[in-house]
Protein backbone atom coordinates (compact mmCIF):
# COMPACT_ATOMS: atom_id res chain seq x y z
CA UNK A 1 0.00 0.00 0.00
CA UNK A 2 1.47 3.12 -0.98
CA UNK A 3 2.05 5.39 2.09
CA UNK A 4 0.95 9.39 2.16
CA UNK A 5 3.75 11.86 1.02
CA UNK A 6 1.52 15.03 1.68
CA UNK A 7 2.88 17.00 4.29
CA UNK A 8 0.40 18.23 6.55
CA UNK A 9 0.10 22.33 6.19
CA UNK A 10 2.46 24.39 9.34
CA UNK A 11 0.12 26.36 11.92
CA UNK A 12 1.22 29.98 12.40
CA UNK A 13 1.42 30.71 16.06
CA UNK A 14 0.82 34.08 17.63
CA UNK A 15 -1.71 36.65 16.72
CA UNK A 16 -2.74 37.25 13.57
CA UNK A 17 -1.71 40.42 11.52
CA UNK A 18 -3.85 43.37 11.65
CA UNK A 19 -6.48 44.44 8.91
CA UNK A 20 -5.86 47.84 7.73
CA UNK A 21 -8.87 49.00 9.74
CA UNK A 22 -7.69 47.60 12.94
CA UNK A 23 -4.34 49.31 12.65
CA UNK A 24 -6.16 52.50 11.33
CA UNK A 25 -8.65 52.19 14.73
CA UNK A 26 -5.24 51.34 16.66
CA UNK A 27 -3.66 54.53 15.50
CA UNK A 28 -6.37 56.70 16.03
CA UNK A 29 -6.69 55.42 19.56
CA UNK A 30 -3.38 55.97 20.22
CA UNK A 31 -3.99 59.53 18.99
CA UNK A 32 -6.86 60.37 20.61
CA UNK A 33 -4.95 58.94 23.88
CA UNK A 34 -1.96 61.21 23.46
CA UNK A 35 -4.14 64.48 23.22
CA UNK A 36 -5.57 64.00 26.42
CA UNK A 37 -2.71 62.73 28.17
CA UNK A 38 -0.34 65.19 27.30
CA UNK A 39 -3.36 68.41 27.67
CA UNK A 40 -3.87 66.76 31.53
CA UNK A 41 -0.26 65.53 32.69
CA UNK A 42 2.32 67.60 29.87
CA UNK A 43 4.65 65.94 27.65
CA UNK A 44 7.09 64.67 30.34
CA UNK A 45 4.24 63.54 32.83
CA UNK A 46 3.53 60.69 30.26
CA UNK A 47 5.42 57.57 29.04
CA UNK A 48 4.55 55.27 26.54
CA UNK A 49 3.25 52.50 29.14
CA UNK A 50 1.06 55.33 30.38
CA UNK A 51 -0.37 55.83 26.26
CA UNK A 52 -0.60 52.08 26.13
CA UNK A 53 -3.09 52.11 29.03
CA UNK A 54 -5.10 55.04 28.12
CA UNK A 55 -5.38 53.78 24.57
CA UNK A 56 -6.38 50.07 25.90
CA UNK A 57 -3.57 48.23 23.68
CA UNK A 58 -0.45 46.24 25.09
CA UNK A 59 2.83 48.47 24.81
CA UNK A 60 4.35 46.41 22.16
CA UNK A 61 1.45 47.16 20.08
CA UNK A 62 1.75 50.98 20.92
CA UNK A 63 5.46 50.60 19.82
CA UNK A 64 4.61 48.64 16.34
CA UNK A 65 2.71 51.94 15.64
CA UNK A 66 5.04 54.64 16.93
CA UNK A 67 8.30 54.19 17.80
CA UNK A 68 8.97 57.08 20.53
CA UNK A 69 6.82 59.85 22.05
CA UNK A 70 8.24 62.45 19.77
CA UNK A 71 7.02 60.27 16.94
CA UNK A 72 3.36 60.40 18.72
CA UNK A 73 3.30 64.40 19.78
CA UNK A 74 3.77 64.62 15.97
CA UNK A 75 0.90 62.87 14.60
CA UNK A 76 -0.95 64.95 17.33
CA UNK A 77 0.12 68.25 15.48
CA UNK A 78 -0.22 67.09 12.54
CA UNK A 79 -4.00 66.18 12.92
CA UNK A 80 -4.48 69.89 14.97
CA UNK A 81 -2.88 71.81 12.04
CA UNK A 82 -4.58 70.32 9.03
CA UNK A 83 -7.88 71.04 10.68
CA UNK A 84 -6.52 74.63 11.20
CA UNK A 85 -5.36 74.54 7.65
CA UNK A 86 -8.94 73.76 6.48
CA UNK A 87 -10.26 76.57 8.57
CA UNK A 88 -8.01 78.83 7.47
CA UNK A 89 -8.06 77.92 4.07
CA UNK A 90 -11.81 78.64 3.65
CA UNK A 91 -11.64 81.53 5.93
CA UNK A 92 -8.95 83.35 2.92
CA UNK A 93 -11.09 82.05 0.17
CA UNK A 94 -14.19 83.76 1.65
CA UNK A 95 -12.00 87.32 1.59
CA UNK A 96 -11.08 89.13 -1.89
CA UNK A 97 -10.15 92.42 -0.05
CA UNK A 98 -6.64 91.51 1.60
CA UNK A 99 -6.93 93.78 4.69
CA UNK A 100 -10.31 92.02 5.34
CA UNK A 101 -8.88 88.73 5.10
CA UNK A 102 -5.91 89.40 7.64
CA UNK A 103 -8.45 90.45 9.97
CA UNK A 104 -10.69 87.83 9.25
CA UNK A 105 -7.43 85.22 9.23
CA UNK A 106 -6.34 86.40 13.10
CA UNK A 107 -9.67 85.71 14.32
CA UNK A 108 -10.74 82.92 12.81
CA UNK A 109 -7.34 81.41 14.33
CA UNK A 110 -7.92 82.62 17.57
CA UNK A 111 -11.27 81.56 17.45
CA UNK A 112 -10.09 77.57 16.63
CA UNK A 113 -7.79 77.61 19.91
CA UNK A 114 -10.20 78.64 21.85
CA UNK A 115 -12.15 75.98 20.73
CA UNK A 116 -9.82 73.83 21.37
CA UNK A 117 -7.94 74.24 24.50
CA UNK A 118 -6.95 70.88 25.07
CA UNK A 119 -5.13 71.27 21.34
CA UNK A 120 -3.51 74.40 22.55
CA UNK A 121 -2.05 73.01 25.49
CA UNK A 122 -0.38 70.04 23.44
CA UNK A 123 1.25 72.12 20.99
CA UNK A 124 1.86 75.43 22.60
CA UNK A 125 2.60 74.32 25.93
CA UNK A 126 5.30 71.61 25.14
CA UNK A 127 8.54 71.85 23.81
CA UNK A 128 9.47 70.28 20.90
CA UNK A 129 13.39 68.59 21.79
CA UNK A 130 14.93 66.58 18.57
CA UNK A 131 16.66 64.05 19.56
CA UNK A 132 20.10 63.36 18.30
CA UNK A 133 19.24 61.72 15.39
CA UNK A 134 17.14 63.97 14.46
CA UNK A 135 18.32 67.73 14.65
CA UNK A 136 15.14 69.28 12.70
CA UNK A 137 12.35 70.79 14.73
CA UNK A 138 8.69 69.94 13.68
CA UNK A 139 7.98 73.79 13.34
CA UNK A 140 10.05 73.98 9.93
CA UNK A 141 8.17 71.06 8.11
CA UNK A 142 4.55 70.93 9.55
CA UNK A 143 2.00 72.28 8.08
CA UNK A 144 1.99 75.44 10.24
CA UNK A 145 4.44 76.74 7.96
CA UNK A 146 1.61 76.80 5.30
CA UNK A 147 -0.83 78.55 7.78
CA UNK A 148 1.54 81.09 8.01
CA UNK A 149 2.50 81.62 4.03
CA UNK A 150 -1.80 82.29 4.01
CA UNK A 151 -1.31 85.52 5.83
CA UNK A 152 2.38 86.67 4.08
CA UNK A 153 0.08 86.18 1.20
CA UNK A 154 -2.68 88.48 2.21
CA UNK A 155 0.10 91.03 3.81
CA UNK A 156 1.70 90.93 0.04
CA UNK A 157 -1.50 91.33 -1.38
CA UNK A 158 -2.37 94.51 0.68
CA UNK A 159 1.11 95.73 0.08
CA UNK A 160 0.33 95.58 -3.81
CA UNK A 161 -2.82 96.79 -3.16
CA UNK A 162 -1.05 100.45 -1.46
CA UNK A 163 -2.83 99.40 1.94
CA UNK A 164 0.53 98.87 3.63
CA UNK A 165 4.06 99.53 4.21
CA UNK A 166 6.17 97.49 1.40
CA UNK A 167 8.13 95.01 2.92
CA UNK A 168 6.33 94.56 5.66
CA UNK A 169 4.45 91.14 5.17
CA UNK A 170 7.02 89.15 7.24
CA UNK A 171 6.75 91.45 10.47
CA UNK A 172 2.69 91.73 9.93
CA UNK A 173 2.61 88.22 9.59
CA UNK A 174 4.71 87.95 12.62
CA UNK A 175 2.85 90.15 14.39
CA UNK A 176 -0.40 88.32 13.69
CA UNK A 177 0.82 85.32 15.27
CA UNK A 178 2.14 86.52 18.14
CA UNK A 179 -1.02 88.35 18.85
CA UNK A 180 -3.64 85.34 18.09
CA UNK A 181 -0.94 82.86 20.44
CA UNK A 182 -0.97 85.40 22.80
CA UNK A 183 -4.64 85.85 23.08
CA UNK A 184 -5.19 82.19 22.81
CA UNK A 185 -2.96 81.73 25.96
CA UNK A 186 -4.83 84.40 28.12
CA UNK A 187 -7.70 83.54 27.86
CA UNK A 188 -7.47 79.62 27.67
CA UNK A 189 -4.47 79.32 30.50
CA UNK A 190 -5.63 81.88 32.84
CA UNK A 191 -9.37 81.45 33.47
CA UNK A 192 -9.86 83.18 37.02
CA UNK A 193 -8.99 86.51 35.40
CA UNK A 194 -12.40 88.64 35.23
CA UNK A 195 -11.97 88.81 31.22
CA UNK A 196 -14.49 91.04 29.08
CA UNK A 197 -16.39 89.78 26.93
CA UNK A 198 -14.36 86.98 24.76
CA UNK A 199 -15.61 87.72 21.26
CA UNK A 200 -14.57 91.71 21.80
CA UNK A 201 -11.57 90.75 23.72
CA UNK A 202 -10.62 88.76 19.94
CA UNK A 203 -12.10 90.99 17.46
CA UNK A 204 -11.23 94.04 18.46
CA UNK A 205 -7.44 93.15 19.88
CA UNK A 206 -6.93 91.48 15.94
CA UNK A 207 -8.78 94.24 14.46
CA UNK A 208 -6.43 97.42 15.85
CA UNK A 209 -3.35 94.92 15.13
CA UNK A 210 -4.12 95.26 11.76
CA UNK A 211 -5.21 98.48 11.78
CA UNK A 212 -2.03 99.34 12.95
CA UNK A 213 -0.22 98.57 10.17
CA UNK A 214 -3.01 99.98 7.56
CA UNK A 215 -2.03 102.89 5.66
CA UNK A 216 -4.96 105.21 4.48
Amino acid sequence: MASDSTTPPKTTRGRPRRTQAEADDLRARITQAARNLFARNGYEGVSMRKLADEAGCAPAALYSVFPNKRAVLHVVWEGVFADLAALMQDTARAHENPVARLEALGIAMTRFWLQRPDDFRAIFLIEDQPAATDNSYFATTSPAVANLALIEDAAEDAIAAGRMEAGTAQLIASALVAAVNGLALNLITIPEYDWADESAVVDRTIRALIAGFTQS
